[in-house]
């Protein structure tokens, strides 16, 4: 079906005006009426930003400025790169046509200009054209959009200021990194003040990545909203929070989750835990990956959660992260550097603490990134959580 062509804007650049006149005469007949004629090369360069052509119907052969000349400057200029060109020329050799092509031309019509062939080459060159600025503006909306989406979504994460705080008001070291594998992505986590003396962590990976995980985690910020994190088991908070994503996740999407609850009292961390990566636990010198077993949310209403009681005394801390940590590409162009794994987890934060004990956390990051494929094809979140001496 051939697409409309009223609002094509056609240049015809050709040296003799009877050449013009026919030209413009067959593709008025294609409902092209916004029509500009120049003489010569130079004429033509003068006249396309004014004008804004689709197409450009180019004699080669012109005084002044030739149409090779012309064509050549024309491509210089990246705003015009895409613009079509269609060379006429009287001689129809290879030689020529190579000429043609290698000036940058799109296409050619022969002389003497035959209607019928014309008239399609210029259909099929403005059809294309008219495709090609669609799919650019969608792109363009797309994009557009994206970034807005995106720009929401880390709305969500907590804000410097508000971490900084917490972590003052409590005696923490809070440092976490966020990375989505594309625009959007699926993870999520954020802390809470529950009072003077406790304070809560959550980090949430939903299942997959991209636009469906990010709407994913607006329904969880929504949810989280209402349901109360004072007065009830980190056990308790994860079954009621698995029952409301049941009723939102379509079937097959799913999350897992790391909640835990830190009594600053009594020094110790109650959590529950929805088939996270295990987190690291380190005091007093030693590591300890603790068990982070659970069936992950938004599957079933029966699902039951337990709650896990440790220490963690001044001075120790807690290392979170998704899964994308231990399960990225490695990097074939880094042999040396072994994948990162579940169980090779306690070694990363061993190495970084030896290295970088007032920033392990970038001494991680900077390991993992340079033996990871790029770009990675999952979401990233690492969270160092640590108690001041």
């Amino acid at each position: 079906m051939n697409l409309p062509l009223t609002g094509s804007r056609v240049l015809i650049v050709d040296d003799n005006a009877f050449n013009r006149r026919s030209l413009a005469l067959v593709i008025g007949r294609l409902g092209i009426t916004d029509i500009e004629f120049a003489e010569n090369g130079e004429e033509g360069l003068a006249k396309i930003d004014g004008f804004r052509p689709d197409l450009i119907l180019l004699d080669v052969e012109m005084p002044v400025m030739d149409g090779l000349e012309m064509c050549r400057s024309l491509r210089r200029n990246a705003t015009h790169e895409q613009l079509p060109v269609l060379f006429q020329t009287a001689y129809d050799s290879d030689e020529e046509q190579v000429r043609c092509f290698e000036a940058g031309g799109t296409d050619f019509i022969s002389k003497p200009i035959k209607p019928g062939e014309c008239a399609a080459r210029v259909r099929h060159q403005l059809e294309k054209r008219r495709l090609f600025n669609d799919l650019a503006a969608f792109r363009e909306r797309v994009e557009r959009e994206l970034r807005l989406a995106q720009s929401m979504q880390l709305s969500l994460l907590p804000e410097p200021a508000r971490v900084d705080a917490i972590a003052h008001e409590f005696g923490l070291t809070l440092d976490a990194h966020f990375e989505t594998s594309s625009e959007l992505g699926g993870d999520f986590w954020n802390v809470y003040k529950l009072g003077e003396r406790r304070v809560a962590f959550l980090i949430v990976d939903f299942a997959g990545h991209g636009i469906t995980a990010a709407i994913n985690t607006f329904r969880l910020h929504m949810l989280i909203e209402r349901i109360p994190m004072n007065d009830i088991t980190p056990s308790d908070w994860l079954s009621r929070l698995n029952l409301a994503l049941k009723d939102v996740l379509p079937v097959g999407q799913f999350a897992t989750a790391f909640f835990g609850v830190l009594d600053l009292a009594t020094d110790r961390l109650t959590y529950a835990a929805a088939g996270s990566p295990k987190p690291v636990l380190g005091t007093g010198g030693s590591l300890e990956m603790l068990d982070s077993a659970g069936l992950v949310l938004g599957v079933s209403r029966r699902a039951r959660y337990e709650d896990r009681t440790l220490r963690l005394p001044r001075g120790g801390f807690l290392f979170l992260y998704s899964d994308a940590l231990i399960e990225a590409e490695p990097d074939p162009a880094r042999p040396d550097l072994a994948p990162i794994t579940q169980e090779s987890v306690p070694d990363l934060v061993a190495a970084a603490l030896a290295a970088a004990p007032k920033a392990p956390l970038r001494h991680m990051l900077d390991r993992f990134n340079a033996g990871a494929r790029a770009p990675l094809r999952d979401d990233l979140t690492a969270i160092w959580i640590q108690r001041k001496p």
